[in-house]
């Protein structure tokens, strides 16, 4: 494609060379003949400081947030330097124009909230894939065709660049669906605003994220700007399917009043696609679907009250997207687990044990009110939390660890650049001088060994906060680590004493 097809509808203009453009990428390490190079700033990097690098590799044209030094045009005449004022907006325009707007040949379902995407996603994926619809999936865990892995996620939503280069790989694959979670940071930093949606899903508002948003308000304005991009897609048969249990709710039905066709779910409150007659057993959940008359026995290999919110928010989104009840209960019904959700380790032994992504004090009451009601005899839970996020929620997940639980061990998650002793520290101020069923093991591999150790017959374990991931994060390297594996470990030397 010729740079000044890319650049169309970019707001950029060149009136010089005019050259092929092979790629389109953010990292010079990548450049070569043809590469159109976006030299983005970063939190730690600027792509500034590597244009001479890009360009010596064979970048045909770079697009930066800077006027580009004298030097690197008097070094590469032929190469245009394009300033960019909004580089985001430039990148999400350029790389839909690149990849050929990929999204207007996919039916393209996005799922935002603070909880819930990722198994909403699953859910949603297995509904379609019923249907024949070959879906592909784009989310925290990995990004994957018709149920193949491309790669693991590097992010939630990728840069655009990545994001249309994955839509295109969908549409050469005979998808007819692409499901997406949309993270706030993806809203706020402008990776879809070329991506034109079909159905846009709101799972839920909890606290998150407040180191990036900086208040409530922010992070929710950030979630609802999907709903923007669902009112601006030429789409026909657009659907906003929402959570009317929310608070939020509400202010979002209200918004798209006679703009976008809304379509709700819940529990507690009236809505189009409801929960009844709930069962929350030890290996299955049971309730049935309320959808305008018809009424639907519904049998999920998930456990947890908010896994029927997930399951209800893929149905009412399956159903929008032209799947009848039934065909999206049934697609629902066949999902047999989401890595790190809640997902079982067993080697046996007669107490369960459960690995979960539960990273903020709200998801963790969740998943332990929803532990709580199965047959058990302790709670035992193992938390940590990240470093350089959110620092208010530390306290208020001790508090509810302590809360809901027979013992909490309090120990590291992915301390990154802070004192891991010191996350502690923040998290201990939620409990001390309230609660005494707690005990402090900075080293979690140490304390995923001390809890499986001390569990009796009957008893629950759950490992919070890391779920699906197979690493650790910490001030100089990223090591090796996962929850499950450990976990895993320590029973196996517990069996065999």
């Amino acid at each position: 494609m010729k740079l000044s097809l890319a650049l169309e509808n970019s707001g950029l203009t060149h009136a010089g060379p005019d050259p092929e453009i092979s790629s389109v990428i953010n990292d010079s390490r990548l450049a070569g003949p043809g590469a159109l190079f976006f030299a983005l700033p970063g939190a730690r990097t600027d792509g500034a400081n590597f244009i001479r690098q890009a360009l010596e590799r064979g970048a045909a044209a770079v697009i930066s947030a800077a006027e580009p030094p004298p030097d690197l045009r008097a070094a590469f005449p032929a190469a245009p330097l394009l300033k960019a004022g909004e580089i985001s907006a430039a990148l999400s325009v350029i790389a839909a124009n690149f990849y050929g707007r990929p999204s207007r040949k996919l039916k393209v379902f996005g799922i935002t909230g603070t909880k819930g995407k990722t198994t909403t996603a699953y859910l949603l994926e297995s509904a379609l894939r019923q249907a024949g619809s070959r879906p592909g999936v784009i989310g925290t865990i990995d990004y994957r065709i018709d149920g193949r892995v491309l790669a693991a996620a590097a992010n939630t939503t990728p840069l655009a660049h990545t994001l249309q280069e994955l839509l295109a790989k969908m549409v050469a694959a005979d998808s007819l669906a692409a499901v997406m979670e949309v993270s706030s940071h993806a809203l706020a930093l402008g990776r879809v605003e070329d991506v034109e949606f079909d159905c846009a899903v709101f799972t839920n508002l909890q606290r998150d994220h407040l180191d990036f948003h900086k208040d409530r308000e922010s992070y929710f304005q950030a979630k609802a700007r999907l709903f923007d991009l669902l009112e601006r897609s030429p789409k026909k048969d657009k659907c906003a399917v929402i959570n009317a249990d929310d608070e939020r709710a509400n202010w979002l039905l209200k918004k798209l009043k006679g703009r976008v066709k809304t379509v709700t779910f819940g529990i507690e409150e009236e809505a189009d696609f409801r929960a009844e007659g709930i069962e929350i057993l030890e290996t299955m959940t049971r309730f049935t679907l309320c959808a305008g008359a018809e009424r639907l026995p519904v049998k999920l290999n998930l456990l947890g009250r908010h896994n029927i919110y997930n399951a209800l928010a893929a149905i009412a989104a399956a159903a929008s997207g032209g799947l009848g009840a039934r065909a999206a209960v049934d697609g629902v019904q066949a999902l047999e687990n989401v890595p790190g959700r809640l997902e079982r380790v067993n080697a046996g032994q007669d107490f369960s044990v459960f690995v979960d992504y539960a990273h903020t004090d709200a998801a963790l009451e969740n998943v332990l009110s929803s532990l709580g009601l199965l047959p058990h005899g302790r709670i035992i839970t193992v938390f940590g939390c990240g470093g350089d996020r959110d620092r208010t929620k530390r306290a208020p997940m001790g508090a509810v660890a302590c809360a809901l639980s027979s013992l909490a061990i309090i120990t590291s998650d992915n301390p990154r650049s802070e004192d891991p002793l010191a996350i502690i520290d923040d998290i201990s101020k939620g409990v001390m001088d309230k609660y005494s069923n707690f005990e402090i093991i900075p080293d979690r591999k140490r304390a995923i060994e001390a809890a499986i150790a001390q569990a009796r017959k009957g008893d629950i374990v759950l490992i919070a906060g890391k779920g699906h991931e197979t690493y650790q994060v910490l001030k100089d390297q990223t090591v090796h680590f996962s929850d499950a594996e450990t976990a895993a470990a320590a029973l196996k030397e517990r069996l065999r004493e």
